[in-house]
């Protein structure tokens, strides 16, 4: 591992997990842990919550950051201008509360996600003269999913500001930096990929792929507009061959049996699992054949890559992120919705016709040394 920089760098976040929602911006906590190797990093987030009638900060160290998290009391209001400016306020607030907490000289900001935590990078630019770097990974600036493209022109200036205003952006995928050109946003980009954690996700040391049928897998939060999983399901109520069909969803179990029962799936040809932890998930992809990845839209999809850096080839849509990636090594690339694409992959799909070897060493690019490399090359 590289020497460490004597830099001392705020990980601002618009998305980071919290006691409101464990799984919000896990991506960004694991970004920050990994920078926290090349820097010394303090993350900042606050996030509003029914469970707090005045202002509670927690400051704790999590897994060798200082993680500084600010909640504070929702904000209710039936007159939406009054209501728009109170949140802003009390978000501000919040943001100041835990900048003063924390007590500390920054040599950078590194933003996370654009907005809101945008807004405070301005300030804190214009107050204390810190520069700041932007990491994004929202959905809504892809043009698969439009969101960015919808919003009134006084938000679309609030992000114009955020961006001009950086000193550097770093999308998590080539895909998302063409999509901010695209929508005037930045000229310039670096990616920085999302990382994944080697610990547990790694190839079968030996093959333990007994069963004669196919096994595919799925790993997603199940939300249908994001991850078209009735469409997914479709394909599979279709497919004549012996095939198993392992689910893990963030949801509830019973309502994927209910999915898989409308599609006509046979249900002993199905395994459906609820929210796994890291470790669980690995192992079920190391003994998965294939992954199945069927979505509207994504920024990068770390499953995507989990899945790769196991050695398992994937069938996927091209959807924005790392589905863009065309490489006949790493599985079938097929067109976002086509059903049609998608049954006749699963049905043709042959175990061993995908080099692992080929696999793994495209996923080298998600390792933590490679990640680490960026991250000090940039904070440099």
């Amino acid at each position: 591992m590289q020497e460490r920089l004597n830099k001392k760098v705020l990980f601002l976040a618009s998305w980071y997990p919290s006691k409101k929602n464990l799984s919000l911006g896990n991506f960004v906590q694991k970004h920050a842990e990994v920078a926290n190797d090349v820097a010394h990093v303090d993350v900042l987030y606050a996030v509003s919550t029914d469970e707090v009638n005045s202002v509670e900060i927690s400051d704790e160290v999590i897994n060798g950051v200082r993680t500084v998290i600010v909640y504070y009391p929702k904000i209710e209001s039936t007159v939406p201008i009054a209501s728009s400016l109170k949140k802003k306020n009390a978000y501000f607030k919040a943001l100041k509360q835990g900048f003063e907490l924390l007590n500390q000289k920054y040599d950078l900001v590194h933003l996370n996600a654009v907005f809101p935590a945008g807004m405070f990078a301005l300030w804190l630019k214009s107050k204390h003269q810190l520069n700041y770097i932007i990491t994004v990974h929202w959905t809504g600036f892809l043009p698969h999913h439009q969101v960015y493209s919808q919003y009134p022109f006084y938000i679309k200036k609030k992000f114009r500001s955020i961006f001009r205003a950086s000193d550097l952006v770093l999308p998590v995928s080539d895909h998302l930096g063409k999509s901010l050109q695209q929508l005037a946003l930045i000229s310039k980009y670096q990616v920085m990929h999302n990382v994944v954690d080697h610990e547990y996700f790694y190839p079968s040391i030996k093959n333990i792929k007994h069963s004669q049928a196919i096994r595919f897998l799925h790993v997603s939060s199940f939300n249908d507009e994001h991850k078209n999983i009735s469409g997914m399901l479709s394909a599979f109520g279709q497919l004549d061959r012996d095939f198993i069909l392992h689910l893990i969803t963030e949801g509830e179990e019973s309502e994927v049996w209910e999915a898989i029962a409308l599609h006509n799936i046979p249900k002993e040809k199905c395994i459906v699992e609820g929210r796994k932890p890291a470790e669980c998930i690995g192992e079920a992809m190391r003994l998965a054949d294939c992954f199945v990845l069927f979505s509207n839209y994504e920024t990068f999809s770390v499953v995507l890559a989990e899945a790769w850096t196991t050695g398992i080839p994937a069938i996927y849509s091209q959807c924005g992120g790392l589905t863009e990636i065309n490489n006949v090594d790493l599985g079938v690339q097929i067109e976002v919705g086509d059903e049609s694409a998608l049954l006749e992959a699963l049905s043709s799909f042959q175990k061993g016709a995908y080099p692992s070897e080929a696999i793994i060493q495209y996923a080298q690019r998600f390792t933590l040394k490679s990640l680490r490399s960026i991250f000090y090359q940039v904070y440099s």
